[in-house]
């Protein structure tokens, strides 16, 4: 959105002076002390004589005083929108930054739980269809020691943009907690799910990062998938969800599991 500055809002300031401010005052003086009668102002052509009287030279430096207050008076208008917009942007960056886990650029576990709790207030009052993901890498402990933490999150960069990437608009991806992640997928029953983790998965398995040694290496992931059902706790879905993830791992990783 285009913001005006101060020498703009300044500038209609002194516009709004000079071609409406002046004439205004000078009518309504006409008004109150030299006339009894409106109708000789409006009706009887004093009206048109006033307003181009205003504009004279005569009345010149009355303008450019009206128009100069108007002026003041705009710009400090404006500073204050400014400084309005600016609290209002600082407060937007605020909120977004105690959201955000700074490596990812995905929300964080504390605004995963309150987005699931607003996600399962709606889907039991409107009785849509509400799925969940959890992920988490494969092997990544091993990566990480073997390569190093700034490798590791190189890693984990390239998830949160892997799972952004991945998102419809009303989906949301979270970073859960160290290499385990939740997406949130409102209006998606598990089944429709599937598809959406397996999609993920296998981005996950064509993403190739460069090692020492002018070496590559994968990171795959093991998904969970879970469907709310009416009346579960926040606990029991995300417990189904994760231990969904458990069972993907334990079968060979790089795979989903859904029940």
């Amino acid at each position: 959105m285009h913001t005006k500055t101060i020498w703009q809002w300044a500038l209609i300031g002194a516009l709004f002076g000079f071609l409406v401010l002046h004439p205004w005052v000078m009518l309504t003086a006409k008004l109150m002390f030299q006339s009894k009668d409106q109708s000789e102002i409006f009706f009887g052509g004093a009206f048109l004589s006033e307003s181009r009287k205003a504009f004279s030279m005569e009345m010149l430096p009355w303008s450019l005083s009206y128009a100069l207050i108007s002026a003041l008076a705009g710009a400090f208008l404006g500073r204050n929108r400014q400084v309005t917009e600016q609290l209002r942007i600082s407060e937007h960056r605020f909120r977004d930054l105690s959201i955000t886990d700074d490596l990812t650029q995905l929300y964080n576990s504390r605004h995963f739980y309150h987005q699931l709790d607003e996600e399962i207030e709606r889907t039991n009052r409107y009785k849509h269809p509400l799925s969940l993901l959890m992920l988490d890498l494969d092997n990544f402990k091993k990566y990480n020691d073997a390569f190093g933490h700034i490798a590791g999150d190189e890693v984990l960069a390239k998830a949160g943009e892997i799972l952004r990437d991945s998102l419809r608009k009303t989906d949301s991806a979270y970073r859960y907690g160290g290499e385990e992640f939740a997406v949130l997928l409102p209006e998606t029953r598990g089944e429709e799910a599937l598809h959406f983790a397996e999609r993920i998965r296998q981005a996950f398995e064509r993403q190739k990062f460069i090692i020492p040694e002018e070496q590559s290496a994968s990171v795959t992931a093991s998904i969970g998938v879970a469907q709310y059902e009416i009346g579960d706790e926040i606990e029991i879905l995300i417990k189904r969800a994760d231990k969904n993830m458990y069972v993907a791992k334990n079968e060979g990783k790089n795979r989903i599991h859904f029940s």
